[in-house]
């Protein structure tokens, strides 16, 4: 999984440059506002089936007819309003060339609504090469199909073009790759909307907490305010959207296969917390101490703005992670209304935290409000979470306390180190400033963890398990043989 989102962005971030010096900007523009609306009516429709069906523990073939069914009659619904839209957003806009390619958007999405339900098996079955291989060819595909279709027309059709490939692709390969063949039937659909319903719910909270902040920086701030805050939301969150939100999307089916099994569900929602938190805490201290050159280097000096939100928002991030894996326990439990509880718990943080640093602090201030609304997600989120899989709070600490206590050390280091050495002015001095910076954290971090693990008595925690594994891993590759 995270394999496939390196490979997601890498495919991204090439797209994009070969598409930018094919098409103008006013063709990004178009499919952007093609695409705020239909995002908008996706949002309304986002019950997620899927997940209903990977948390039931023996779901029956007419749990998978009845979501396929209902997938289809939403893809259906979207579509037919997405069409509705098209002229009235044309309008609105005052762009005549809207209407069609929202009405081409939306019959993709109509034939992706077919989609076979029979794929969620991969999930699962936990059998993630198999998702792996899905979705990496509907991305390469697409892509090609997206930079052929743009050396032909050299119009925003090219875009188009590209994602309508995305989904009908994705429909042809998962009759293909699975051999479940779904019937219509409605059989079991108010089980899985008292489920999904939930999921909707939270979907939609997820997204206004994510959007709200940007309004008010556009709102107060303009455009060019705006760019440094989405920028630096964007690179703040990296620890936890290319790595921690794939490690989610494998631990949750893992989860749901264990919920009979109350001491194992705890002891692994345990481990997986702890690792959560091996990686993403020094990647978001990284991030936010080294934000200065970072931004210098790749960015450029235009781009100074976003240092000091990205400073703050990287801790949200932290915390966003921790809690991401708590919400996999809830819905695995078939509890999502927990969530909810979660997510209607910051999005109320978020709002007090605006209104009470947003005047004195500025865009800051909104960037703070985040920090707080991810802190009090988690203050509302452990202790359910605890209560729930009946965790001792000790537990949970002494399972989590080294690799906080070694990214801080870690981030001292690596502030020292970057203040310390004054290499000059420009890229060039940015990047020995980074360089050392990350230099400084690949020692001390590991060095740091190892002291407090032999310090606190050896304990067989996660730490031992992935040293243990890393050996027998070389050793196998050494006599020829695979990894455990």
């Amino acid at each position: 999984m995270v394999l496939f989102r390196l490979l997601d962005r890498s495919i991204g971030i090439v797209s994009t440059a070969i598409l930018a010096r094919l098409l103008i900007p006013a063709d990004f523009g178009l499919v952007a506002m093609a695409m705020s609306i239909i995002a908008l009516i996706e949002l309304a429709t986002a019950f997620s089936f899927e997940i209903a069906l990977i948390q039931k523990q023996d779901p029956q073939r007419a749990h998978f007819d009845t979501a396929w069914t209902l997938n289809v009659l939403i893809a259906v619904g979207g579509a037919i309003v997405t069409a509705a839209a098209a002229y009235p957003a044309a309008t609105f806009y005052g762009d005549p060339r809207l209407a069609p390619v929202m009405f081409a958007i939306g019959g993709a999405w109509l034939i992706s609504g077919f989609e076979n339900i029979g794929i969620v098996n991969f999930r699962r079955e936990m059998n993630f090469a198999a998702e792996f291989r899905l979705m990496a060819t509907k991305r390469v595909v697409s892509f090609v199909v997206t930079l052929a279709a743009a050396i032909a027309f050299r119009s925003y059709w090219a875009m188009v073009i590209g994602m309508a490939t995305s989904r009908i692709v994705g429909v042809v390969l998962s009759y293909l790759m699975h051999p479940y063949r779904p019937q219509p039937s409605l059989e079991t659909a108010r089980e899985l909307f008292s489920f999904s319903g939930w999921v909707l719910v939270n979907n939609v909270a997820v997204v206004v907490s994510g959007r709200v902040p940007h309004f008010f920086v556009g709102r107060a701030f303009g455009a060019q305010m705006l760019g440094a805050y989405t920028i630096a939301a964007e690179i703040a969150a990296l620890a936890h959207t290319e790595l921690i939100a794939p490690i989610n999307r494998a631990m949750f089916p893992g989860y749901a296969r264990l919920v009979s099994d109350p001491p194992a569900f705890r002891k692994t929602c345990l481990d997986a917390t702890a690792v959560i938190l091996l990686i993403v805490l020094p990647v978001s201290v990284g991030i936010a101490t080294l934000a200065t050159p970072f931004v210098r280097l790749l960015l450029g000096e235009q781009w100074g703005d976003a240092v000091p939100i990205i400073r703050v928002l990287a801790y949200a991030g932290a915390a966003t992670a921790l809690i991401s894996n708590n919400i996999s326990a809830y819905l695995a439990l078939g509890r999502p209304r927990l969530a909810t509880v979660t997510f209607v718990a910051r999005l109320f943080a978020l709002a007090i935290g605006i209104g009470l640093l947003y005047g004195p602090l500025g865009v800051l201030g909104i960037a703070y409000a985040e920090l707080l609304s991810a802190a009090v997600g988690m203050l509302v989120s452990l202790p359910i979470l605890l209560s729930t899989i009946h965790l001792r709070l000790l537990d949970y600490a002494r399972a989590l306390w080294r690799p906080l206590v070694a990214s801080i050390s870690m981030g001292g280091t690596v502030v020292w180190m970057v203040e310390t050495v004054s290499p000059g002015a420009g890229a060039g001095g940015a990047a020995i400033q980074l360089l050392m910076g990350v230099s400084a954290g690949l020692l001390t971090y590991p060095l740091i963890l190892g002291v407090l693990w032999v310090v606190s008595g050896r304990p067989e925690s996660i730490e031992a398990r992935t040293v243990r594994w890393a050996v027998h891993a070389l050793r196998a590759r050494r006599l020829g043989g695979s990894p455990p």
